[in-house]
Formats: C-alpha cells, sequence, structure tokens
C-alpha cells in the first residue's frame, strides 16, 4: 500500500482521499485469518448474488460464447464451468458496460470491510489461466501450483479430503487474499492432457490482440477438445477424462477417482489396447472401480453402459479384460 500517496484518490474507489478511507488502516494491524474470511464471504456473496439478480445475463453469455459441441454432456458442464468463471468477474455484459463484479462492488461496496476492500478489488484484474500442480504439503494441507505462462508459483490452501495429482493441470482464475491464492468459483483438473499442446495453445492464444483474456473461449473450447481421439496415447487419455467426469459428478473423492485412473494406467502399460470409442472403455473402467474398489453390488453393466453411452456387450467384454489383467492388482 505505500504505493499511494496519502492524497491521492482511494485505489478502492470510494472516492476519499487514500489517508482517509484505505490508508488510515496499517494491514499488518489485523489477523490476516480474519481477513481472508472477510475475502470468503464476499467470494460466497458475489457468486449467490450473480446467480440470483443476473442468472438471465449469465445465461445470454453462455449461449454467446458457446460454439462448439463436444460429444458428451459431461463436457459442455466442464465448457460452461470454465465460462463461468471467466464471464462472472471479465466480462462486461451488464448496461454501461459493467461486469457483474462492477455491479456487485457498487451495490455491497460499504458492507465490504476496508482492510479487505482493497484486495478484493484487485479480483476482477485476474484472469483464467493453466496451472501444474508441483505438490501438496501434507502438514499443512496447501497446494503449491506453477502458472504455465509465467512460471510463478502460487500457494493455494485446499478443501478437506481433495487430492491432487502431482503433474496435473488446473485450468481457473486464483484471486488473492492476504498471505495466499484461491481458485474462484470452481476449477477444470486435466487429469490427463498433452502439456506440449497446452503450452503451444496458450502461447497462441496469449500473443493474439487483448491477449488470452479476450480469447479465453476459444483456447477453452481447443484445450477441451484437443482429447479427441486421434492416436493410441489420446485414446488412453480420453478414457481417464471420461471416467473422471462422470466419478467426479457423482461426487466420488479424488481418492477413488485418482485409484482409477492408476489401475487404468497398469492395465495400458501391460495390455496397450487400442480402440475406437472411448466411452466403452470408461464405462467398463468406472464398473471396474465400482465393484472392485467400492464393493458396489447394486450397480450394473447395464446401468453404467447406459450412462456413458456405449454398448452393453462391448462393456462386458473390456470389463472382463480389465478383471484378467488386474487380478492381482492390491485394491
Amino acid at each position: 500500500m505505500s504505493k499511494y500517496q496519502r492524497n491521492e484518490p482511494c485505489p478502492c474507489g470510494s472516492g476519499k482521499k487514500y489517508k482517509k478511507c484505505c490508508g488510515a488502516f496499517n494491514i499488518t494491524d489485523f489477523s490476516s485469518e480474519v481477513i481472508n474470511g472477510e475475502l470468503d464471504r464476499l467470494h460466497q456473496q458475489f457468486v449467490s448474488f450473480a446467480m440470483n439478480k443476473h442468472s438471465q445475463t449469465i445465461d445470454e453469455q453462455m449461449t454467446r460464447f458457446t460454439k462448439s459441441d463436444y460429444d458428451n454432456e459431461d463436457m459442455n458442464e466442464i465448457y460452461k464451468t470454465g465460462l463461468m468463471i471467466w464471464i462472472l468477474l471479465n466480462v462486461a455484459c451488464l448496461q454501461g458496460g459493467q461486469t457483474i463484479f462492477d455491479a456487485f462492488f457498487q451495490a455491497y461496496r460499504n458492507r465490504i470491510k476496508h482492510q479487505a476492500q482493497h484486495i478484493f478489488r484487485q479480483w476482477p484484474n485476474a484472469v483464467p489461466s493453466v496451472y501444474e500442480v508441483l505438490g501438496v504439503d501434507q502438514a499443512s494441507g496447501q497446494l503449491s501450483a506453477k502458472e504455465l505462462l509465467t512460471d510463478k508459483t502460487y500457494p493455494i490452501p485446499t478443501a478437506e479430503g481433495e487430492t491432487f495429482m502431482e503433474g496435473s493441470l488446473i485450468i481457473g482464475t486464483l484471486v488473492p487474499y492476504t498471505d495466499r491464492y484461491n481458485f474462484f468459483y470452481s476449477m477444470i483438473k486435466l487429469y490427463s492432457y498433452d502439456k506440449e499442446n497446452v503450452m503451444e495453445l496458450l502461447r497462441y492464444y496469449a500473443a493474439k490482440d487483448d491477449g488470452l483474456n479476450t480469447h479465453f473461449p476459444a483456447f477453452l473450447t481447443d484445450a477441451l477438445l484437443h482429447e479427441a481421439d486421434s492416436d493410441e496415447h489420446q485414446q488412453h487419455d480420453r478414457v481417464v477424462q471420461l471416467f473422471a467426469n462422470h466419478m467426479v459428478d457423482k461426487g466420488f473423492s479424488d481418492e477413488v477417482i485418482l485409484k482409477g485412473i492408476d489401475l487404468w494406467n497398469k492395465y495400458c502399460k501391460q495390455e496397450t489396447p487400442s480402440f475406437v470409442k472411448s466411452e466403452s472403455y470408461a464405462a467398463a473402467l468406472e464398473y471396474f472401480v465400482q465393484k472392485t474398489v467400492l464393493n458396489n453390488t447394486a450397480m450394473t453393466q447395464g446401468q453404467v453402459a447406459s450412462e456413458y453411452g456405449a454398448s452393453h456387450g462391448t462393456v462386458s467384454t473390456h470389463y472382463r479384460k480389465l478383471s484378467q489383467t488386474l487380478a492381482d492388482t492390491k485394491q
């Protein structure tokens, strides 16, 4: 805050001089936990405000920017999640060229504590990007992630029970807190990916006029569609993504999802399967996990085949192959 002169207008937008607004407070006089708690509250209030007050506008923007048809509903939902992250903070879609964040801040500015206000005001400056998971500190539960474009590393708290796979990628927007960062609204976990392809896409769209933020929908489309079954490696990765999407949608923990991915990688290493439709193997993998990892006897092959839009007979065949190859795998 020392870069602001005391008689200059306060950067929080209150209209007051800095010395009579945020400059009247010393951030070190307040607990980081208290300020971060205020920012968490604002985060929740802002999302609720957006959904309750501007749902029609959000739907219009979703329609405006949804130009690609994915081969299944799960991919469509993932794409819409990415759009939501971007629209709420960055798209001037309201009267007068305001963003939804601008409207929220105007409505709630007088209720925001000064100690949190100058940090919260920085959130619209954050734009979506891609982060590589470097690891999680088991003692603190804090995630360390590196932005691919800048190589800058960020400390990020994790929710209880949430796990991350080292080396995996996350698409999202990091917003600042007092001593750390958090993903705004949600994130997209890429359990499998072609890192070089993602890097190439990032550089391409970042170099375009107005940068990655303006072209984020196009980047997101390409980043998700690059998983198409064009070769053997991408076929295997596509199974992982379909399986993970379905399991996340059903509310299973990352631990269970990562276990399933590990089983699939072991199977591919031993058998090197080749196939045309990824849905059948993804369904078979989930059925295998449901039966052998979760001991779920209620799930039927027909049910899981229907959920993935796959043939019951093909799922049954693939399940037998998985079972035979992974029979000696310790669960």
